[in-house]
């Protein structure tokens, strides 16, 4: 496709999430869905043409848009099985019964697909301009999970996506040592080099706070060498750190 058809698409997608606001609200998964696939799209139109003051004003509005319903998904819990083991830089933790009783049965199956991002240098293998699960662990490492979702998963959830018959998780990336800085779901735009990347920190397991969102843009315009300002990042919650740690996190002191 050429960046004509990518801006076609996305013109038709945004017709279509105006439509569904007025049936279902503007902040629905209906309008979620549709706008982020919109965004997808004029990050391809503008992967495959000189960008035009015009065509950054519609991914900035189409992000935007994104961004303030992520900002409005928080669901406080108290009983999470999470904790937050170091506060500089912030590192959650999750519970390791938990996971051996749930999840471990997956583990040894997703870390074999999973990619660890080391080089700006895409895979041949691995589907661009798709949805992946990502964590970025406790030492700073970018792990990307291969299997593609699609957009509807990642909007509405994955909860009949399964490995070895456990459903998909966040922690199974991370077994051996359960941590991270943040974790959600990324797309990376571009061909063998990323040019443009689309991630939200939405992980109903580790819940990073909204600050984690920084972590995302800082470690992608490293390793794919791109500036922060072709990396969207929407980060889930409106709380600060504090009031988000202390209503969805067991808080435990530092530890190594």
């Amino acid at each position: 496709m050429v960046a004509d058809d990518y801006l076609t698409e996305a013109a038709k997608l945004r017709a279509a999430a105006e439509q569904a606001a007025v049936k279902y609200g503007p902040s629905s998964q209906a309008v979620v869905f549709l706008k982020y696939e919109e965004l997808i799209r004029l990050w391809h139109a503008h992967a495959h043409a000189r960008p035009t003051p015009p065509l950054c004003d519609r991914l900035a509005r189409a992000a935007e848009d994104i961004r303030a319903a992520y900002a409005r998904e928080l669901t406080v819990r108290h009983d999470h099985p999470t904790r937050v083991v170091n506060r500089d830089p912030l590192v959650i933790e999750f519970d390791r019964t938990v996971f051996e009783d749930r999840y471990a049965v997956a583990a040894r199956t997703a870390v074999e697909q999973t990619w660890r991002v080391r080089s700006a240098e895409v895979p041949d293998s691995f589907a661009r301009g798709a949805p992946h699960m990502f964590v970025i662990d406790d030492r700073g490492e970018l792990l990307i999970w291969r299997r593609k979702f699609s957009f509807r998963e990642l909007i509405f959830g994955r909860a009949k996506s399964q490995v070895e018959g456990v459903p998909v998780a966040h922690p199974i990336l991370v077994p051996d040592r359960l941590r991270v800085r943040t974790a959600g779901e990324i797309v990376l735009i571009g061909g063998s080099q990323v040019h443009a990347v689309v991630a939200n920190t939405k992980s109903g397991h580790f819940r990073p706070p909204p600050s984690t969102g920084a972590v995302v843009r800082e470690t992608c315009a490293q390793l794919f060498a791109i500036t922060t300002d072709r990396i969207d990042v929407f980060t889930v919650g409106g709380l600060s750190d504090q009031e988000y740690a202390g209503s969805t996190h067991r808080l435990a002191g530092v530890s190594s």
